[in-house]
Order: structure tokens, then C-alpha cells, then sequence
């Protein structure tokens, strides 16, 4: 009896251990896609500031954008080279660019003010040029992957 007993109590452990794993991944994915929006609010925001006009969400490029976030933290650093960046063009742009980011804020306005401290990177999101954004995200270790891509 109490062998079965204490295996009811271990299958039931476990159980709750999956749902609790389960539930934390669906946490985590929506956690993503917030942060993924706060980031387009906040470089729209940084363009309003700036007396331009903001980007619209452009599904294709966001996909493309977590295509490469992931890409990126498989490889275990941010690159523009891991492959050409021509690829993550959609077939609806004339032209494209891309900012990338590695660390550890968990904020939309931190991820564009690091960008912002950047010059190539500040010139991206101030571009007149661009009229669409995607945003990518992905886990790497306690990091994140941050993709940014711009196009027209």
C-alpha cells in the first residue's frame, strides 16, 4: 500500500512538473510577443520625436525577423553574415535594412535606446526611407536575440 501510495505521489509530481513546464513555455512565447511590440512602439516612438512619420507592422518582415533572431542565437552571437541579407527581403521591398541587438533588457524602450547610442544603428531607425518594420526575437541562454528590419 504504500508503495502505491508513494508512486501516486511521484506520477502526480510529475504531472505537475509538465503542466508547470508547459505553462512557463506559454509565458515565455507571449512575454516574446510583448516585447517584440514594445520594441516597434518604441521606435516609433523615437521617430515621432524625431517629426517622422512611424513604420508600419509588416507581417512578412516580422517573420523574417524571428527567422533570423533564431538563426542568430543558434550560432551563439549576432551577426549580419550569417547569411546574405538580401534573404530576408520580401518580395514587396525595394530596399531593406536590419539592426540587431544581444542582451539581456527586457524592455522595448532599453533594446532602442542601446540602438540609439549606436550611429548606424540610430541612422536605421531615423531613416526617411523606410515605410515597414518587423520584429524578431529569439532566446539565447539568458540573453535575447533582437532582429529590427526596416524596408520600403
Amino acid at each position: 500500500m504504500n508503495r502505491l501510495f508513494a508512486a501516486c505521489i511521484v506520477v502526480w509530481l510529475l504531472l505537475a512538473i509538465f503542466v508547470m513546464i508547459d505553462i512557463s513555455k506559454e509565458f515565455a512565447l507571449a512575454d516574446i510577443h510583448k516585447l517584440e511590440d514594445s520594441v516597434l512602439d518604441a521606435t516609433n516612438k523615437v521617430r515621432r520625436e524625431h517629426g517622422l512619420p512611424t513604420l508600419i507592422k509588416d507581417v512578412m518582415l516580422a517573420d523574417n525577423a524571428k527567422r533570423y533572431a533564431i538563426v542568430n542565437a543558434s550560432k551563439g552571437f549576432i551577426s549580419h553574415n550569417h547569411e546574405p541579407l538580401i534573404s530576408r527581403m520580401p518580395n514587396n521591398c525595394t530596399s531593406i535594412g536590419e539592426n540587431l541587438y544581444q542582451g539581456r533588457d527586457s524592455t522595448g524602450d532599453g533594446i532602442v535606446n542601446a540602438w540609439m547610442r549606436s550611429q548606424a544603428h540610430r541612422e536605421n531607425i531615423l531613416d526617411m526611407e523606410w515605410e515597414r518594420i518587423g520584429v524578431g526575437i529569439a532566446r539565447a541562454g539568458s540573453q535575447i536575440i533582437v532582429v529590427q528590419l526596416f524596408c520600403r
